[in-house]
């Protein structure tokens, strides 16, 4: 079952969003509080952030937070996948495509492109997003933290 955040999911994600953020499947690490932040923006609903919670048998597997945007190059909505979090375990096991399936399923229509970021060293993750149809850009993305 997936299904938006609850507040009483924070713990349980945090657990989670440290567990992703100090894991190869990121670039560098962020503070947790960093995620707190988030998750409280989730639940006071800030319409340009959706946080996901996946579970199976009442046990939170892992987790999706997406954003939006808008894109002229797009001509329309853009949902980006901003992180992916599935407890090691259950990696492997078509979860991720569930939550793929569903993004895509609320969204068609609505959304004109669909966009994630992913480390070269998450193989697996690579494998998965090639598999659902996602491409690399042949371009550098740049930042300015405030």
């Amino acid at each position: 079952m997936i299904r938006d955040f609850i507040k009483e999911d924070k713990e349980e994600l945090m657990k989670l969003a440290e567990a992703f953020y100090n894991s190869p499947a990121v670039d560098h690490s962020i503070p947790v509080s960093h995620f707190s932040h988030c998750f409280d923006e989730i639940i006071n609903g800030n319409p340009f952030v959706r946080g996901l919670t996946i579970l199976h048998a009442g046990e939170i597997l892992g987790y999706c937070q997406l954003s939006f945007t808008y894109s002229s190059e797009a001509d329309g909505m853009v949902v980006l996948i901003e992180e992916l979090y599935i407890k090691p375990k259950f990696q492997g096991l078509g979860v991720g495509k569930q939550v793929f399936d569903l993004i895509e399923s609320e969204y068609s229509g609505k959304a004109k492109r669909y966009r994630l970021e992913c480390e070269d060293e998450n193989v697996n993750a690579m494998k998965l997003y090639t598999r659902l149809g996602y491409k690399r850009l042949n371009y550098v993305q740049m930042i300015k933290e405030i």
